[in-house]
């Protein structure tokens, strides 16, 4: 009980300190623009990177991430209510002489209403596809291909929604491998409009499929379930130092409701409580963080259950507090610097972990051409 009151007011009194992670540097997809109708354009998006952990404990080792990935592409807008990209996608770490991806790319965006389009091939997944981190990696901005699938999104005045799906592995008959692919839902509805004060409900569902009718594996078929709810706020002070605040809650649920456990565990939960803070300096935020048995495939490793290298190693109860800093700094237009710290503490294992990174941000549209009708 101390422990807990204890944490209770170290978060209250850094309540003046949203969450901000690599969620924060991923906005490469670009909307359609009525404005660009006709315009055939050259878009160069990039993110090079240093990301260095130094994690402590059996759950995850310490790891860097050092490279950039290059994704140039053509998009042509056919009229309001069409788009179309092509390109490619390119990954490379330092010092190796491989690229580590390289895909093409191809992303078709239709608005099939006002309120709602629809994405074909490459998907947006901007702001880590609305998902906290745990159950989505936001370090996969860093090291994923580009995921493909099927998208749909609407955005109202008071409610936001996207739901998708994504192919990891495609098969046809007879192929000797599962398919595998990912489900996604992710919105959140405004339950309380005000200009100072906003207060959302979040709604997040994540199915992992392994399976198939078609190919001639001896696998097992295997879905493992994420899903999360709770309550968002966001307060607004004012334009000088600090700008906003905010308070959000998050409770998460896994489950297994096929097969075999993969990660040793049926079920499991968490909930995170996050105070943050938009300064002119910078943006804060202090996460805790309570778990039991908790998996989620895709999600941040720091906060599962298992350790990432052996499943034999568990941590059945989680007990952590992190806090976060980022800047960003814009050099030009669409193009920005930004740094990030990490600090963490396992209230179980006593032991102290921390994080930081670099990171520059290109988003850059040069106009071809404008046709005529």
């Amino acid at each position: 009980m101390k422990k807990l009151v204890s944490i209770i007011f170290l978060i209250l009194a850094v309540a003046q300190l949203d969450a901000q992670t690599l969620t924060d540097l991923n906005y490469h997809y670009k909307d359609l623009d009525t404005t660009e109708v006709k315009n055939l354009n050259f878009r160069v998006e990039s993110m090079s990177f240093f990301h260095n952990t130094e994690y402590m404990g059996e759950i995850v080792d310490g790891y860097t991430w050092t490279g950039a990935w290059l994704r140039p592409k053509l998009n042509y807008t056919f009229s309001a209510k069409l788009k179309l990209e092509v390109g490619g996608h390119f990954l490379r770490y330092h010092s190796r002489d491989d690229f580590t991806v390289v895909r093409p790319w191809f992303s078709a965006q239709y608005q099939m209403f006002p309120k709602m389009k629809a994405i074909f091939g490459n998907l947006n997944l901007n702001r880590n596809l609305g998902l906290v981190k745990q159950l989505w990696e936001p370090e996969r901005i860093m090291t994923d291909a580009p995921r493909e699938g099927v998208q749909f999104i609407y955005e109202s005045k008071y409610f936001e929604m996207q739901n998708w799906m994504s192919w990891e592995q495609f098969i046809l008959r007879g192929d000797p491998f599962q398919e595998h692919f990912t489900f996604g839902l992710s919105g959140r509805g405004q339950i309380f409009p005000n200009s100072g004060l906003k207060i959302h409900i979040p709604l997040q569902v994540l199915v992992y499929h392994r399976g198939g009718e078609i190919d001639s594996s001896p696998l097992g078929v295997i879905t493992d379930l994420n899903y999360a709810t709770g309550l968002e706020t966001q307060f607004k002070v004012g334009d000088g130092f600090l700008k906003t605040t905010n308070l959000n809650l998050h409770w998460v649920g896994y489950d297994c409701p096929d097969g075999p456990a993969p990660y040793g565990y049926k079920r499991g939960h968490g909930y995170s409580v996050t105070v943050a803070a938009d300064t002119h300096i910078g943006k804060f935020s202090l996460d805790y963080w309570n778990a039991y048995q908790f998996i989620a495939p895709y999600g941040k490793r720091i906060y599962m259950s298992i350790s990432d290298r052996d499943i034999a190693l568990s941590q059945t109860d989680r007990s952590q507090v992190a806090f976060n800093y980022m800047m960003k700094q814009h050099i030009l237009k669409d193009i920005e610097f930004a740094f990030q710290g990490e600090a963490l503490y396992d209230f179980l294992t006593t032991k102290f972990s921390f994080a930081f990174g670099y990171y520059l941000v290109i988003n850059q549209d040069f106009l071809l051409k404008k046709l005529k009708d």
